[in-house]
């Protein structure tokens, strides 16, 4: 009997099973008297189960998209549903054993979990949120059905071993006999239910190389890297949607890495690995490893790739998430280390950020590899065209990779968007007006939205111990020429320990130092993203205006004054973030409007005499 074939019951359980038939045909009445019967059953956790069930049967019936995949789910519930209610009918809440009780509890909170994630595909209804999350939502619904099926398995092989427990009741003589062989298969469930944590794991079967643009010399460094020695250790560093994982799935495939190392490139996706327990079942899952015999995991995974005679690369991908946890990130280091300390194993790691990690007990190879950082613009039209190639002409597209400073995620995005029909003038209005929040999308992760891809960044735990670290980030959004370093300390007086907070921005990759480390950069999705969500306020804003409005005195002088050309110079560096901070304190209704407009005057004399340009004049003029 296959694990959603519905087991015999009563004439009960059979009308029940006809009602379920018709309901999924669609018959809304059918639902609503499924809904009545659901509701009648007299035993409270009994019922609170079958309810849960039936919320996500009808959740399911909503989703428009991945309609073959909610099918599946939809049936997959309503048959665990017959068995529910069919095995227990007729039956009082006084003979239902506890641990009976505990698997219902249980059940219901499997489907509450289902329920939760068929809420977070439904608000992704629609063509445009459809056509993002078409792939991710197919793998969410994949996970719902993997529960309902340890669910289902779960309460028909204990709903076996009760109804054994009961006829040893009934046969006294055999009593000893069964009980002994049923708590064998009590064991076997408990060790099956043991192992559940690493069955639930995401898959370890590697993605395939992915279609990479402008990143081949790169690639080519790191797998040079990867051929060197027996053991390699490299890092790939870079911002939050840099494709960081891209450019090391294209590396542990290339064919040089398959000859040398063979079927012993590894996958890991540390994403998942919440926990120091959960990195090290994650790392076991992806070397194959069967359950655990010893107890300690750890320890077989080491004893594992030190017997081998072969070289081994494990990727950790992400590896952010489990270095990130609080409290342990010196027991993250210590296994890394380990890891890294045998002969025949080489390491490759992706992670947020600008620094390797442990670096006081493990020697990186040399030479580091530098951190991504965005496309050029050759390669990001490349990248955009590939996935809507009805753009490729477009007068606007070059614009629109411009403003968002050419970030692989944020072009992935955007050209999902224009290859289900929006124009690139379209996509390039909306951009300007609705940010990053056109690149947002209910549910959406790290690998579809741009704004959970951020947030991410933000939340870890160096940046939110920082108390400093968003405002100066506010700062820095303010300005999308760069911040001069050595202004820095006149840009933000309000933070007096910006050194400590810049630091930390860094090592997030929130910010990045220009080529000649002159000037501080943020990509454009993170200026727009803190501009949207934490905008500068106050005192801090007060400085920053008061800062600007000093520096455009010196567009004040005229030609022939003794520091006229150096003024020029300073301020034609400064022109983007000028405008933006004029602008916006213009457009702003509080703050003392005669120092910039008298601000606005002075730059716009300097305009005047470079480049001339009335946009400043005319809207203090307004």
């Amino acid at each position: 009997m296959g694990i959603f074939s519905t087991p015999k019951h009563d004439q009960s359980s059979s009308s029940l099973q006809s009602v379920l038939i018709a309901t999924l045909g669609g018959a809304q009445v059918s639902l609503t008297l499924l809904e009545k019967m659901t509701d009648g059953v007299p035993i409270p956790f009994v019922r609170a189960a079958a309810g849960t069930a039936v919320e996500v049967i009808k959740i399911a019936r909503t989703i428009q998209s991945n309609r073959d995949e909610c099918e599946d789910l939809l049936k997959r519930s309503a048959s665990l549903l017959v068995v529910i209610l069919g095995s227990l009918s007729g039956k009082a809440e006084s003979t239902i054993p506890n641990d009976l009780k505990t698997r219902l509890e249980r059940l219901t909170l499997t489907f509450n979990e289902v329920h939760k994630a068929l809420e977070t595909i439904e608000k992704r209804n629609g063509k445009r949120r459809a056509l993002l999350y078409h792939f991710d939502n197919a793998e969410k619904l994949k996970g719902c059905s993997a529960k309902l099926d340890w669910a289902m398995q779960e309460f028909q092989v204990m709903s076996q071993v009760d109804s054994c427990l009961k006829d040893i009741e009934r046969h006294e003589e055999l009593r000893e006999e069964f009980r002994k062989g049923l708590s064998e298969v009590r064991d076997a469930i408990k060790e099956q239910k043991n192992t559940d944590v690493t069955s639930s794991l995401p898959s370890t079967v590697m993605p395939p190389s992915p279609r990479i643009f402008g990143r081949e010399e790169y690639i080519n460094k790191a797998i040079i890297l990867l051929l060197s020695e027996n053991s390699t250790r490299i890092v790939i560093l870079g911002p939050g949607g840099m494709g960081k994982t891209s450019v090391a799935l294209k590396i542990i495939h290339d064919a040089r890495v398959v000859v040398r190392y063979g079927q012993n490139r590894y996958w890991v996706a540390c994403e998942q690995a919440t926990s120091v327990p959960l990195l090290v079942e994650l790392l076991a899952k992806a070397l194959n490893l069967p359950p655990s015999a010893s107890g300690d995991r750890f320890k077989e995974i080491i004893t594992m790739l030190e017997s081998s005679d072969v070289l081994h690369v494990i990727l950790l991908d992400n590896f952010e998430t489990p270095w990130d946890i609080k409290g342990q990130q010196s027991n993250v280091g210590d296994i890394l280390a380990r890891l890294a300390s045998i002969p025949n194993v080489s390491l490759m790691l992706t992670m947020r950020g600008n620094q390797c990690p442990y670096q006081e007990s493990i020697d990186w190879t040399l030479p580091r590899l530098p951190s991504l950082t965005q496309l050029d613009l050759g390669p990001a039209e490349e990248a955009f065209l590939r996935i809507s190639p009805d753009s490729a002409g477009d007068a606007e597209l070059h614009t629109l990779l411009q403003e968002l400073d050419c970030m692989p995620l944020a072009i992935t995005l955007m050209a999902k968007l224009a290859s289900g029909g929006e124009t690139v003038q379209q996509l390039l209005s909306q951009w300007r007006t609705e940010r990053t929040r056109l690149l947002d999308q209910a549910g959406g992760d790290r690998r579809t939205s741009i704004e959970v891809s951020i947030k991410l960044s933000l939340d870890s735990q160096a940046v939110k111990a920082n108390k400093d670290a968003i405002t100066l980030l506010g700062v820095f959004a303010m300005l999308p020429g760069g911040a001069a370093f050595g202004r820095l300390g006149d840009l933000c007086p309000s933070v007096p320990n910006w050194s400590a907070a810049l630091r930390v921005l860094l090592g997030a990759a929130l910010a990045q130092y220009s080529a000649d480390k002159s000037f501080i950069q943020v990509l454009s999705p993170i200026r727009s993203y803190i501009t949207l969500h934490h905008p500068l306020k106050g005192t801090a804003l007060q400085d920053l205006r008061f800062s600007y409005y000093e520096l455009a005195k010196k567009g004040a002088l005229r030609p022939g004054d003794s520091d006229f050309l150096a003024n020029v110079d300073e301020l034609s560096t400064e022109e983007p973030n000028m405008d933006v901070i004029l602008l916006d304190a213009l457009h702003n209704k509080e703050g003392d409007k005669s120092r910039v407009i008298q601000a606005s005057l002075d730059y716009s004399n300097y305009l005047y005499l470079t480049q001339p340009r009335t946009n400043i004049i005319l809207a203090a003029v307004q």
